[in-house]
C-alpha cells in the first residue's frame, strides 16, 4: 500500500477590516439558546475568567496554500487568548490561542 501526502502552506492571520462576514439566518432555532446554556454553565462553575472566550457563529481563521479559511462553530470555549477581547472582536487565529 502506498500512501500519498500533500504539503500544506498553512499561515495564520486576521480577518481583513474589509472582509464581509454573512450574516446567514441559524439553521437550528434552538442554537442561541443552547449556546446560552453552554457559557451560563461554564460561568456558574467558575470556568470564566477575564481571558476566556466563549463564541457563537465566530470566525475561526486559517490561510491554507494561499486561501482564506473562515469557520464559524455553533459554539465555542476558547480556555485562554493572549490579546485583549478587543483585538478577537470578528475573528480570532491560533495565534491568539494559549495551548
Amino acid at each position: 500500500m502506498i500512501a500519498f501526502t500533500q504539503d500544506y502552506q498553512i499561515t495564520w492571520e486576521k480577518l481583513p477590516d474589509d472582509y464581509k462576514l454573512p450574516h446567514d439566518p441559524v439553521d437550528n432555532i434552538n442554537q442561541p439558546a443552547l449556546a446560552a446554556a453552554l457559557t451560563e454553565s461554564l460561568q456558574l462553575a467558575g470556568k470564566i475568567s477575564t481571558n476566556t472566550l466563549t463564541t457563537t457563529n465566530y470566525g475561526i481563521c486559517a490561510t491554507l496554500n494561499n486561501k482564506m479559511i473562515i469557520k464559524a462553530p455553533d459554539w465555542a470555549f476558547i480556555a485562554k487568548i493572549n490579546v485583549s477581547r478587543e483585538e478577537v472582536t470578528r475573528s480570532y487565529t491560533r495565534e491568539h490561542l494559549s495551548f
